[in-house]
């Protein structure tokens, strides 16, 4: 017989079992200003018609520029850009751009107003098909009207996209009185990232 424990449903215990890549979320206001922030919580939920389904918390800027401009776009960053992940995952007011914080560049999207991230390796451009409050946090499913990537993508077969992608796979967040601790998994590797003094340090191991 297996034996089991019953864990407690909390954030620590779901974010580790929803373990999925990390994208940077890029929205625009009514008044024109770009917002990004980073998210797991998101999900390809169908292939015909193509829909995005992302739960964001209703404080964040990204769900108040969504319910105004109905648009966003999911970009899929490497590996190399947990620093930047980092850094757009801070609160800035409102109108103040986290791309330019973190040194990534915006670029046009095809099919909506919120850019793209050139530093990133994936692009899904998305239109706001509805929302839906669900606790602290709203659901929002996206018709997913282009996909971009970069030009080498296109030249590569599906498993060394996969590696060519190398996605960041957030599992875990630990804070103490004097530091902040994301955990990050990839293809063989584990990644930490310690927040202390407004200093940050990115260590990696090989499993």
């Amino acid at each position: 017989m297996v034996k089991v424990v019953t864990l407690p449903p909390n954030k620590e215990t779901l974010t580790l079992l929803n373990l999925k890549p990390t994208v940077i979320i890029t929205t625009v206001g009514k008044d024109g200003s770009t917002n990004a922030a980073p998210y797991s919580r998101f999900s390809i939920v169908d292939y015909n018609p193509p829909q995005a389904l992302l739960s964001t918390n209703m404080k964040r800027d990204t769900y108040r520029n969504i319910l105004e401009t109905k648009e966003f776009v999911i970009n899929y960053p490497g590996t190399d850009l947990l620093k930047q992940i980092w850094v757009t995952s801070k609160h800035f007011p409102y109108g103040v751009g986290e791309l330019e914080k973190a040194n990534l560049t915006g670029f046009p999207s095809e099919k909506v107003k919120p850019p793209r991230i050139r530093e990133c390796k994936a692009h899904i451009e998305c239109k706001v098909l509805w929302t839906k409050p669900i606790g602290s946090s709203c659901v929002v499913l996206g018709d997913i009207v282009s996909i971009s990537a970069s030009t080498i993508m296109e030249q590569l077969e599906t498993r060394q996209k996969m590696i060519r992608l190398n996605p960041p796979l957030y599992f875990a967040f630990q804070e103490d009185e004097m530091t902040r601790k994301w955990m990050f998994a990839e293809i063989g590797k584990i990644h930490t990232i310690t927040e202390k003094d407004e200093e940050i340090q990115v260590t990696s191991e090989r499993l």
